[in-house]
């Protein structure tokens, strides 16, 4: 029963969440209140699992771990709250971050391009679930290793530009992949990022644009013909840009 009722809360949590994200992206709602509603729901999330590792720290097993308290509800609660508060802050507050400032433009490369971004926190934040493991029941090591392998996902990005269209690798095996055809390309430009505007890291939906969020600073901002822009972080941005840009010319 306690097994069904902690999957039946991270269920609910993760369509919270995702459901925040796509209803704040399709009313264009600011970041702010976005961020905050989206990070609140994650502290959640974090807390209640800090709580089933820390009862199950002394349990012969997880039937036997204590169940939660008022009291630790209470600070669940606060700990979302404090989150929350977090994002809002991080994200501006009433007055917002600015997003997607543009860059100066670059010559653009001759031929092809490529460039890529990591980000070498969420990397070694990855090894945190993994060290969880030993203090959990073997049950709870496949999402250990599932929220391991989501984040060293989204710790690098690499962006390859060529006749056909872009393809975006994501992570260090080069999957998740999504490829753009060149005819569906009107154009490209370099911006600087903020990855609290778009509710912070990962893969993000705002109104008009599907950003891959890899750290904050330059990023290339598809502009494409079907369907929402994309927008990917990457180094020497000015530069992909404009080749990606010279190559939809063509």
């Amino acid at each position: 029963m306690a097994l069904l009722a902690y999957v039946s809360f991270l269920a609910a949590g993760l369509v919270l969440n995702w459901g925040a994200l796509i209803a704040g992206s399709r009313q264009s709602m600011p970041p702010a209140p976005l961020t905050a509603v989206t990070y609140f729901i994650m502290g959640l999330l974090a807390a209640v699992n800090a709580q089933i590792v820390i009862a199950n720290l002394d349990a012969v097993s997880w039937e036997t771990a204590d169940e939660m308290s008022a009291p630790l509800l209470i600070g669940v609660l606060v700990v979302g709250a404090g989150a929350g508060a977090i994002g809002w802050f991080a994200a501006g507050g009433a007055h917002g971050v600015p997003v997607d400032v543009p860059l100066a433009a670059a010559s653009a490369s001759s031929g092809d391009w490529s460039g890529s971004a990591s980000n070498g926190w969420v990397a070694f934040g990855a090894t945190l679930p993994v060290l969880l493991v030993v203090f959990v029941d073997p049950i709870w090591t496949i999402l250990m290793v599932a929220i391991a392998i989501v984040m060293i996902a989204f710790s690098s990005v690499r962006v390859d530009a060529e006749e056909q269209g872009v393809t975006i690798n994501i992570g260090p095996f080069g999957w998740p992949r999504s490829h753009i055809p060149m005819e569906e390309i009107n154009g490209a430009a370099a911006f600087d990022v903020k990855p609290m505007a778009y509710g912070g890291w990962g893969y993000r939906m705002r109104s008009g644009v599907r950003a891959f969020i890899i750290r904050s600073g330059s990023a290339i901002r598809i502009e494409r013909s079907q369907g929402p822009d994309t927008l990917v972080t990457v180094d020497d941005a000015a530069v992909g840009a404009a080749s990606i840009g010279a190559l939809a010319r063509r």
